[in-house]
């Protein structure tokens, strides 16, 4: 019967947000006063990630825009949209007119575009879609499927039954990974971890077990399948150490382990605590002073049925199970997660209607800031008992430092407001190394 009033509890809240946005794109189109004959504004994609042309009418609401990436239409065009991934430094549609709006879709961490995070670069973007929860469209839960994916019982194995699971080694943990080379130090500290605990580590990073056959051909782009879900929910918990840390860069490795009522042992976001589904529903390493002080803790817990369930409470308390207020109103009002399956519900779709009545509504002229990608400008890596710094770190934070000098030479190029080309950008990049000038920047240090 909790349960039950819980659920209807939560639609209510649903429909209550829905209505808000009902009522908002209501209003906005009442300020706009936009004439039913009138054509569709445009919104250009300034992106190479297309691989055809792409040229539509979306109806997004109460706005209507035209879509496409034919660069013929810059003239025409209201806003225009680039893909964080797909940046080319020497490919911006300059000059700029007074009525481009520009909008950037970037979802990834630094170690992809490292002058994504520097301010001289962003605050030439009037709207953002970012993980960061300042940007205008914020993808801070996207990888979390849905709220009931995260109630559901659906995968979740009682403490009994994995510790009966004679297959697995105490402590239990699964870690699984493919990238080696990461800015978070994470390859490192794992090795250390593995010198005091048995940990199954499934992918390419620190191999030493074999997934299943069935999974083995497409894990990787398939996060959720319900076989890996249902192979990786036995263990007791599951390592969830980010590639990079910013503030609300969470993915699945933080999501996936609570879908399927594993402990998640987590590294990454410092504002992790603030979308945890209850005030103890992950391991988190900075509370360790190194990996052999995490490892001793997991052993004593992997025994603690008691202790080890009071961290499942969005699982086991099935009359509360969601009690953080800030993921209750995320998760109502969120306009994009990786469970909407709809074309719709397409990241791409969401974030050109997001644009489009942004760009319809034409309000105040909106800048974003270092906010809007909160990373750090050196790289944070995780305590290692060395305590010294991981080798890969070196080339890391001089990457970031090549990021911020890119970012002040894009700067100039947007402000002189003059066509450029990826030539004239590196010969610019040059001659500020070779001067030094790409290493005076105090925060880098």
């Amino acid at each position: 019967m909790l349960e039950r009033r819980w659920i209807i509890g939560f639609t209510c809240l649903i429909l209550v947000g829905l209505l808000h946005f009902v009522c908002f794109d209501l209003i906005m189109l009442y300020d706009v006063q936009k004439s039913t004959t009138a054509a569709p504004i445009e919104l250009l994609w300034w992106s190479h990630h297309f691989s055809f042309v792409y040229d539509e009418v979306r109806q997004c609401g109460a706005f209507e825009c035209r879509v496409t990436n034919k660069r013929q239409r810059l003239a025409s065009a209201r806003a225009v949209l680039f893909y964080g991934t797909a940046l080319k430094k020497g490919d911006f549609p300059l000059p700029r007119s007074p009525q481009h709006l520009w909008a950037l879709l970037h979802g990834e961490s630094p170690r992809i575009v490292t002058y994504a995070p520097s301010d001289d670069f962003l605050q030439h973007f009037n709207f953002t879609s970012t993980f960061s929860r300042y940007s205008d469209l914020p993808l801070t839960t996207q990888w979390l499927p849905s709220a009931h994916d995260l109630i559901s019982m659906d995968y979740t194995m009682s403490f009994d039954f994995k510790s009966s699971n004679l297959n697995v080694a105490s402590p239990s943990v699964v870690f699984l990974s493919s990238d080696c080379d990461t800015m978070s130090g994470r390859e490192h500290y794992m090795k250390e971890l593995m010198q005091h605990i048995n940990v199954d580590s499934f992918g390419s990073c620190l191999h030493n077990k074999n997934l299943p056959a069935s999974l083995q051909k497409d894990y990787m782009d398939n996060l959720y399948s319900p076989k890996l879900l249902r192979f990786l929910s036995r263990y007791k918990f599951m390592i969830a150490i980010e590639n990079a840390v910013c503030e609300d860069y969470i993915t699945e490795k933080f999501w996936r382990p609570l879908v399927v009522g594993v402990i998640p042992i987590y590294f990454g976001s410092p504002s992790i605590k603030d979308w945890q589904p209850q005030k103890k529903s992950a391991i988190f390493v900075n509370d360790f002073p190194n990996a052999a002080a995490l490892g001793k803790y997991l052993m004593e817990l992997s025994e603690n049925k008691t202790e080890y369930d009071s961290f499942r409470g969005h699982k086991l308390n099935r009359s509360h199970p969601i009690q953080n207020e800030k993921l209750l109103h995320n998760l109502m009002t969120y306009r994009y997660h990786t469970g909407d399956l709809t074309l719709e519900g397409s990241l791409f779709h969401r974030f050109e209607c997001a644009v489009c009545k942004n760009a319809t509504y034409r309000g105040p002229i909106r800048r974003a800031n270092a906010r809007h990608n909160n990373c750090p400008l050196v790289p944070i890596y995780a305590p290692l008992e060395s305590k010294k710094e991981p080798h890969s770190l070196v080339r890391w934070r001089s990457a970031m430092k090549v990021g911020q000098c890119q970012a002040r030479i894009l700067k100039t190029f947007f402000r002189s407001n003059k066509p450029y080309n990826e030539a004239d950008f590196e010969a610019e990049l040059n001659r500020r190394m070779d001067d030094n000038r790409c290493s005076t920047d105090p925060k880098l240090h």
